[in-house]
């Protein structure tokens, strides 16, 4: 029991952290910034493990079948989100922003395009690649169709993370101060825990 509630206030500062480090990086830079969604994956790893592996920790219990259904869920979640969370995510981002340092990188890569609603076609080496703008939470998201294009996608992102260093456009921080909010609300559940517990 005690070394659970050290797990958990272990994993509540690494969340608040995590998604202190996000907010507070668009709102102080005032500027967009992609990442890897595969960091995502892992925090939600983190998050879901205690409940995965609460039959563990609580074996005599007499809602055992509860607690296995329980894990089998979140496990279920997890494997779901292994195949959702693909490709790269943006923060900070509005839909003009984000398609201005997309086409910059393309055009600095010598990668010939064509733009449709949803995608992005790259007509020399035949990639789609999928672009997902939410410019009301400032978020958007690039992923490859084909898992053997990442290398070319990560390239593409590393040029769109450039592009937005070195130019000033509009930014939506919605999201980040969410994330903000968030990662203190942690933190104080964190502190109440060691304090409480």
């Amino acid at each position: 029991m005690t070394m659970y509630f050290y797990l958990l206030i272990f994993l509540f500062v690494i969340m608040a952290a995590f998604f202190l480090i996000i907010g507070l990086r668009v709102i102080l830079t005032k500027r967009p910034f992609s990442m890897s969604n595969k960091w995502m994956f892992w925090m939600l790893c983190l998050v879901f493990m205690p409940i995965i592996l609460q039959p563990l920790y609580f074996p005599a219990s007499n809602t055992d079948y509860m607690l296995w259904l329980n894990s089998a869920i979140f496990a279920v979640s997890l494997v779901m989100s292994y195949f959702a969370l693909k490709g790269y995510v943006v923060y900070g981002v509005v839909d003009t922003t984000f398609r201005e340092a997309l086409l910059s990188s393309l055009d600095k890569l010598n990668l010939p395009y064509e733009e449709s609603l949803s995608s992005v076609r790259l007509t020399s080496i035949e990639v789609d690649l999928q672009v997902s703008v939410q410019s009301w939470m400032g978020i958007g998201q690039l992923k490859s169709k084909k898992h053997v294009h990442s290398p070319q996608l990560t390239e593409i992102v590393s040029n769109m993370n450039e592009h937005f260093q070195i130019t000033s456009a509009s930014i939506n921080l919605t999201t980040c101060i969410f994330f903000v909010i968030m990662g203190v609300l942690m933190l104080i559940g964190g502190i109440g825990m060691m304090l409480f517990f």
